[in-house]
């Protein structure tokens, strides 16, 4: 998973770009090892999830993209046009995700945003690990979620693969993932709004491309 932020108003000349660039890029990241992705965007910001063939995948933009992208400061002064983000939450095993997709057909990739108050960012991981090692493949087995400064980014796929629940991946004393789960997460979020259903703690974002 990894986060990029387009320059201001410069989201439509980055969508052509992107168009023109088209199947060429995709088939020279499939070289390196990519098996599948998809790039989502959301008011300037993009978040990209890739399923790679090893942890060695490199990657990088079209070149006709660059120009519209800003960049973050790395390691011994080099410049970065997308930042990675931190594994927080996956509900399957990543290893098995590619032979969860043999003859599976994928009906919709969705991307969704949401940002974290920074005083609640541990309490908010240290929840979403008990989740994980105590009820694994207990919601969406492609459901993944990634982190970066207090933004959230979570990922899966509809329909879910199917496949057998296990009942656990780790043991401790007592469990620690609450039962009463959203009502335990909802203080944990910086709301989008306040809807007729309540604060908006989740926004879906635009796919711009899906290799």
């Amino acid at each position: 998973m990894y986060r990029a932020q387009l320059k201001a108003g410069t989201r439509d000349a980055f969508i052509r770009a992107l168009e023109e660039a088209g199947s060429p890029w995709g088939q020279r990241l499939r070289q390196r090892g990519l098996l599948t992705g998809t790039l989502f965007e959301r008011e300037g910001g993009l978040f990209l999830y890739l399923e790679t063939a090893d942890e060695d995948f490199k990657w990088d933009w079209p070149l006709n993209c660059l120009d519209f992208l800003e960049s973050w400061p790395g390691e011994n002064g080099g410049r970065r046009l997308a930042v990675p983000m931190l594994d927080i939450y996956h509900d399957g095993e990543g290893e098995a995700l590619e032979s969860r997709r043999d003859g599976r057909n994928v009906r919709e990739r969705i991307g969704s945003l949401a940002r974290l108050k920074p005083e609640m960012y541990g309490s908010y991981i240290f929840y979403h690990y008990a989740q994980q090692e105590e009820t694994p493949n207990s919601f969406n087995p492609t459901y993944i979620i990634g982190a970066h400064e207090n933004w959230i980014f979570s990922y899966h796929e509809l329909p879910a693969p199917q496949g057998s629940r296990q009942s656990t991946r780790r043991t401790w004393p007592a469990p620690i993932a609450p039962t009463n789960w959203h009502e335990v997460m909802q203080p944990h979020f910086i709301p989008w709004s306040i809807g007729e259903q309540g604060p908006v703690l989740w926004v879906r974002m635009t796919a711009l491309w899906t290799f």
